[in-house]
C-alpha cells in the first residue's frame, strides 16, 4: 500500500530565544515494512539542517538557529510504501524486555496483571492485554495521570499512557516490548502504539483502540524502550523554558 503524507512541527516560545540547537524526530522509521519513496523536509526560512540515526535507528535531523526567533516550524510532505505489520529486524530483543523509566514495575501493575487471567501463548497474551486496555481504560485529552500507577487509578489517560501501560504488562510476562510514536490514518496528530515480539517477529498493537495493526496506514517515526527515547523535539536554548509544541499531520492512499 502506498501512502501520501504530510504533518506540520510548531515549537512556539513565549519570548524570543537564541543560540538554538535542536534534534528532531521527524523523518519517517525505514524498515522492511516502511519505505519512504519520496520526502521534502522545510524548516523556518530554509534552515539548513543535518541527518543521522539514534542507536535505535530513528532517523534524526538536527541544526543550529543562532539569531533570536520565537518559533521552531517544519514541515514534511512525502509518500511511503507500507507493508503488512509482521517484521523482524537486527535489535536485540533482550532490550526489550527490562522495566524502563516511564514503564516501571509496580506492585500496583503486579496486582493489576494478577487479577486478570491471561491466555497462554505469546501472540494471544499480547492481543488480550490490548484489548483489555481498550475495553477498561478511557482516553483523554488532558490527562490526571502521572506515571502508571496513577493510570491504573484513574483509568483514563492519553495515547502514551495506554502504550506504556501494555509494555509494561508484556514485560512483567516476559514479552520484549517497545514504544511507538507515528501517525495513523483519520488522526491529525501523533499517536503511540506498542511493537511486541511475538512468535519471532515485531507485531503492532494499538491499545487506544484495542486493534492488531496489520494493514491500516499506520506510519511509524521512531521507536524506543518507552516515549522518552522516541520525542519529537530535543534541544537546547537561551531563553525562558515555557515553550508549546504543536503537531498535526495528514495520511491519504494513493488512488494510482
Amino acid at each position: 500500500m502506498k501512502v501520501n503524507f504530510s504533518y506540520d512541527f510548531t515549537l512556539t516560545f513565549d519570548e524570543p530565544v537564541r543560540n538554538h540547537h535542536f534534534c528532531l524526530r521527524i523523518v519517517p522509521h525505514t524498515n522492511v515494512i516502511q519505505q519512504l519513496i519520496d520526502w521534502k523536509l522545510t524548516l523556518n526560512d530554509t534552515i539548513p539542517y543535518q541527518k543521522t540515526r539514534d542507536g535505535f535507528g530513528n532517523q534524526l535531523v538536527y541544526g543550529f538557529i543562532g539569531k533570536p526567533h520565537r518559533a521552531l516550524k517544519a514541515s514534511m510532505e512525502g509518500e511511503i510504501e507500507l507493508l503488512p505489520y509482521v517484521y523482524h529486524d537486527n535489535e536485540p530483543v533482550e532490550l526489550y524486555l527490562p522495566y524502563s523509566t516511564l514503564a516501571p514495575f509496580s506492585m500496583v501493575l503486579h496486582d493489576f496483571s494478577r487479577s486478570l487471567k491471561l491466555p497462554v501463548t505469546d501472540f494471544r497474551k499480547a492481543y488480550f492485554l490490548t484489548q483489555t486496555l481498550f475495553e477498561q481504560f478511557k482516553p483523554i485529552e488532558i490527562s490526571k495521570a502521572k506515571g502508571l500507577e496513577t493510570f491504573l487509578l484513574y483509568k483514563e489517560g492519553l495515547s502514551q499512557d495506554f502504550s506504556h501501560l501494555l509494555i509494561a504488562l508484556l514485560r512483567q510476562s516476559h514479552i520484549p516490548a517497545r514504544f511507538v510514536n507515528g501517525f495513523i490514518d483519520g488522526i491529525n496528530k501523533t499517536h503511540t502504539w506498542v511493537e511486541a515480539f511475538v512468535d519471532g517477529d515485531w507485531r503492532g498493537f494499538d491499545p487506544l483502540n484495542g486493534t492488531l495493526i496489520n494493514d491500516e496506514p499506520y506510519i511509524k517515526i521512531a521507536h524506543g524502550r518507552d516515549f522518552s527515547e522516541c520525542q519529537t523535539h530535543r534541544g537546547s536554548y537561551i531563553g525562558k523554558r515555557q515553550h508549546i509544541l504543536e503537531i498535526t499531520g495528514r495520511i491519504g492512499k494513493d488512488e494510482q
